[in-house]
């Protein structure tokens, strides 16, 4: 399948883009102390880096718009032990007008700014990570992480990965009531890219109801807990005990879910310690 066309990122974030931003940089920070004497060159990717800085709104729309930093301009900033290299991947080129200030403003470090899909860019990531370690960010606008993405990843052994997993829009590629071979075609297709394959069709049964024609009809699950059940299950299986089960939801201001922060260690050797930290933090009140 084509890669996704990049979409234009949501004019607003709120408490929730705080959230995900606070549990990153905490996460950062703590990666970067507990490595801080070990030989390894640290890399931060940035998969869908944006410009840098995330302009919010409050739940009450009368509240002020201001400026926060973003996961690029945060991982800059990480002070113990600075990342020896960033990577900013960013489909848009505006965007990546932008991001390349940051780079005039920050001479002293290794920062690159890649003008590209963020799937392609990552599976053609060099497979040799001796001597490196990093942190992947993957913080799509929509539904644009693709399986196979992930599975190159997972193959590295060296980024600690943390996903940004769109599960309200997940939900409504999938219609409550419906045959799974009647899920609209394209819909279809990008569900068995986000999932590898057409396992999500399994999370429909048939109904106990006929349709309005006498025909057996099927149906999922309301809500999100189904999907993200189905995509935790996978994530299990391609990372293994690398898989941390303890996620983190992501709502908006009507308490309805848009994301599930997930995260997945890199290294074996030391994914026990990172789970332990990435849970800490995502259990913590932010």
């Amino acid at each position: 399948m084509t890669d996704e066309p990049a979409r234009a990122a949501p004019a607003f974030g709120g408490r929730w883009t705080e959230e995900k931003l606070a549990i990153l940089e905490r996460y950062l920070d703590a990666y970067t102390t507990a490595l801080k004497d070990q030989p390894f060159r640290l890399w931060y990717i940035d998969a869908f880096a944006g410009t840098g800085q995330m302009e919010l709104s409050g739940d009450d729309q009368r509240d002020i718009r201001r400026f926060v930093s973003g996961s690029a301009e945060r991982a800059i900033n990480i002070g113990d032990k600075p990342f020896d290299k960033l990577v900013f991947v960013e489909q848009d080129p505006d965007r990546c007008v932008e991001l390349a200030k940051l780079r005039t403003t920050h001479k002293d470090r290794d920062i690159v700014i890649e003008n590209s899909n963020a799937n392609t860019f990552l599976r053609s990531l060099d497979e040799d990570w001796r001597g490196r370690r990093g942190v992947l960010f993957l913080d799509p606008y929509a539904t644009q992480v693709e399986w196979s993405t992930l599975e190159r990843i997972a193959a590295f052994e060296a980024l600690d990965t943390w996903i940004l997993f769109p599960v309200g829009a997940i939900s409504r590629l999938l219609p409550r009531l419906r045959r799974p071979d009647e899920v609209d075609e394209k819909w279809a297709a990008r569900l068995s890219t986000i999932y590898g394959d057409e396992s999500w069709r399994g999370l429909y049964r048939p109904s106990a109801q006929l349709n309005l024609f006498g025909f057996e009809s099927h149906e999922r699950d309301q809500g999100v807990d189904g999907p993200l059940q189905m995509y935790k299950s996978k994530l299990t299986d391609l990372f293994g005990d690398r898989f941390l089960e303890k996620s983190r939801p992501l709502k908006n201001s009507k308490n309805s879910a848009l994301f599930e922060f997930l995260f997945c260690a890199g290294n074996p050797q030391g994914a026990s310690i990172a789970k332990r930290i990435a849970k800490s933090i995502l259990m913590k009140d932010l």
